[in-house]
């Protein structure tokens, strides 16, 4: 019983979180109990655990006197974020890298998404790809820190890519893993930040477009 539980949550879960990262639930709007245990003919608890988990991810925000909201990101969260980004990336830059096979089909699914204009499908193996990364550079820590970050990561990537799609992101996907496996730690580190950072101002516009409160 526990177990089917634990899976009923993890479902609801995983169909709010695809509502999030599509944009069918835009940052801002509220995640009424009563309305999801309807739509998903569960109990309020079940909805209840399923936010807790979205919200350990950083996709929804616990707002007073609102309940829980799909997270708005300001530009603060936006400089937040990259500053957490540059940290892991100076990481993987100082160590050499294991198995990347994970980072490689992850870019060979962004050639796909790319070319099919599925920018949702890109923004999910933009994620898979530098999650393969982080975590062939060896560290359990280092890998489960990105892991929580990653979430935020992707709901802000997707709608930028959906805003202002990057023509050249497999190229530049591909340039970060030649670097990485070739050991150069400084020519690595340069590439990524710059991969980090040059999206900025249009993670900055993304958070602007959140639903007014």
């Amino acid at each position: 019983m526990a177990l089917q539980r634990v899976s009923l949550t993890d479902r609801v879960a995983e169909e709010i979180r695809d509502d999030i990262v599509n944009g069918a639930l835009p940052p801002g709007t509220s995640l009424r109990e009563q309305a999801l245990s309807e739509r998903f003919d569960v109990a309020r608890s079940t909805v209840r655990e399923a936010i807790k988990v979205l919200v350990s991810e950083g996709l929804v925000t616990q707002a007073h006197h609102r309940g829980a909201i799909v997270t708005r990101h300001t530009p603060e969260d936006v400089d937040d974020l990259i500053a957490a980004r540059i940290m892991i990336e100076r990481h993987v830059a100082s160590v050499p890298i294991g198995d990347a096979s994970a980072a490689r089909t992850a870019l060979e699914a962004m050639q796909a998404a790319v070319d099919a204009k599925d920018w949702r499908a890109a923004a999910t193996a933009d994620e898979q790809f530098h999650r393969g990364l982080v975590s062939a550079a060896g560290s359990p820590r280092v890998t489960a820190i990105h892991s929580q970050l990653a979430g935020e990561m992707r709901l802000l990537l997707v709608s930028a890519d959906r805003f202002e799609p990057e023509r050249d992101k497999v190229d530049e996907h591909a340039r970060l893993l030649r670097l990485a496996l070739s050991g150069d730690a400084e020519g690595y580190l340069a590439a990524a930040i710059n991969h980090v950072t040059r999206s900025r101002d249009t993670l900055v516009q993304v958070a602007h477009r959140a639903v007014p409160a």
